[in-house]
């Protein structure tokens, strides 16, 4: 058997409803893959994960481990020389593992694709899928571009090694790929590589991932940012209406979301008014535990 041209890097932290379903369809329409799962959940979702796909590579944490480090330590262990990175509530679908081959054999070190909303059943989860995934949702913009989502993306290993001390410190996207464009990587969009987001939220649940989301980016940033991260806490109430806008921008490019958009604009402002609080909270006082809390 030749060895494979692609990795995939599974962050497992939602379980086994979740990472059983992403494996199936990882087995269906990427059988050529090399799969490495990070998986900090519980021993009955590894006993099956060994059992049931006897072939995926699987690393066991019992410590707490963030997404970002689960990601990284899937990663690292991955052979082959593209690698691609995707979340336990993700499913692949057909032409996924070919679409990222060919980006990376046409030049391409850095590759991204289209985010597909497949929980369409209650308003909730659509506001919750537009303030994630706006920018990323199906068909994501084409070609060359600034940003890309960081569960369905590919990396060669020129670009995984320009980034490998974020790896290790636990980085996400939001740092990984402007590192990338930095140093002269560009960020290529494949708009048919097109993954499922198959996550629902309940209410409750989404703003506390809301909170603790934005309280560990700001938390991350104080760093950097030194006395000046009070100014962004005072101006952290701007969030509101500057993230709506952008949502906005975004279906308006996409016009058949537009109908769940208006029917989810009351709960997106919710959502988005509780990011804004995480990280003035995150800006004042640090990022405490909330990396760990994110899902």
């Amino acid at each position: 058997m030749s060895a494979p041209e692609l990795s995939v890097a599974v962050a497992s932290i939602n379980g086994l409803r979740y990472l059983a379903a992403c494996l199936d369809a990882l087995e269906q329409h990427a059988p050529e893959a090399e799969v490495v799962v990070a998986d900090w959940t519980d021993e009955p979702t590894r006993s099956l994960v060994s059992e049931r796909w006897p072939g995926v590579k699987l690393l066991s944490f019992e410590e707490p481990m963030a997404v970002p480090e689960l990601r990284a330590a899937a990663i690292f262990e991955a052979q082959a020389p593209y690698v691609a990175v995707i979340e336990d509530h993700c499913n692949v679908r057909a032409g996924w593992f070919q679409g990222f081959v060919e980006a990376h054999r046409a030049g391409h070190s850095v590759v991204g694709g289209s985010i597909r909303n497949v929980c369409t059943r209650r308003i909730r989860d659509w506001a919750a899928f537009f303030c994630e995934y706006s920018a990323f949702m199906e068909p994501a913009e084409g070609g060359s571009v600034e940003g890309l989502v960081g569960m369905n993306v590919s990396y060669d290993r020129h670009a995984l090694a320009a980034i490998d001390d974020l790896l290790r410190e636990g980085r996400w996207e939001t740092w990984l790929h402007p590192r990338l464009r930095e140093r002269g990587f560009g960020l290529w969009s494949e708009p048919t590589i097109v993954i499922e987001h198959a996550k629902g939220f309940g209410f409750f649940e989404f703003v506390s991932q809301r909170y603790h989301y934005s309280r560990s980016y700001a938390g991350t940033r104080n760093a950097d940012l030194g006395r000046r991260r009070f100014l962004y806490a005072l101006g952290s109430p701007l969030l509101v209406p500057l993230a709506y806008a952008r949502i906005a921008r975004n279906v308006r490019a996409r016009p058949s979301y537009r109908p769940d958009f208006r029917r989810a604009t009351p709960l997106i402002l919710v959502y988005t008014a509780v990011w804004a609080l995480g990280e003035a909270i995150g800006y004042i006082f640090g990022g405490g535990r909330s990396i760990l809390k994110i899902r």
